[in-house]
């Protein structure tokens, strides 16, 4: 008999924890938005940067390598981008601190850029701005401050173009995470690469 009603004891209380589980089982789960992706289409006959005519110096009036590529966001139901912001990084190794190039509004749109666009504003990795005073070293940029001398960039360096987008609610959002210590402003994750990410390398 008392085998029996701890039993039935027993069964009551899996009976009550089970209904327990159900109604946690009712908790909403998180919600998860789907956002359009960008893969962006480079241009095959525009998807390097020489790196002989991108080197040379202004005084040469050398003809600058090109590179180009499409913008064209997948569509997604109830979600419509007003903005992607296009950003540019210099590589070597380790990726320096972003700067932005341009918005684009409508799509699919088309980014063309020659070398010394891609290049102005950007430093080498090792030293970028800010900077404290005195500087130790100086930043050093990668685009030749004098006519007479040649770009600093070798062989293999790339520039990697990043997008953010802003939605038509005005919502802002983060594709590609900035480092916050060490070199700041540096874009992180899957899509600061290839394929999310176009890369023009100089070579």
């Amino acid at each position: 008999m008392k085998n029996l009603v701890f039993s039935l004891v027993s069964l009551a209380s899996f009976a009550g924890a089970l209904s327990g589980c159900r109604e946690q089982s009712r908790i909403p789960e998180p919600a998860v938005e789907s956002l359009p992706l960008i893969l962006p289409e480079i241009n095959p006959a525009k998807n390097v940067f020489t790196f002989a005519s991108a080197r040379a110096p202004e005084a040469s009036n050398p003809t600058r390598p090109v590179f180009e590529f499409t913008v064209n966001p997948t569509q997604v139901e109830g979600v419509q981008l007003a903005t992607v912001e296009v950003y540019k990084s210099f590589a070597r190794g380790t990726v320096g601190p972003r700067v932005k190039v341009k918005d684009l509004t409508s799509f699919p749109a088309t980014v063309t850029i020659n070398s010394q666009e891609a290049l102005t504003d950007l430093y080498l990795t090792n030293n970028p701005p800010p900077v404290t005073v005195p500087a130790t070293p100086p930043p050093t940029p990668i685009k030749a401050t004098s006519p007479t001398a040649n770009n600093r960039i070798l062989n293999g360096d790339a520039i990697i173009f990043t997008f953010e987008y802003v939605l038509s609610d005005g919502r802002r959002i983060v594709i590609t995470p900035l480092t916050t210590t060490g070199v700041t402003g540096v874009v992180t994750g899957i899509r600061a690469t290839a394929p999310y990410a176009a890369v023009a390398t100089f070579k």
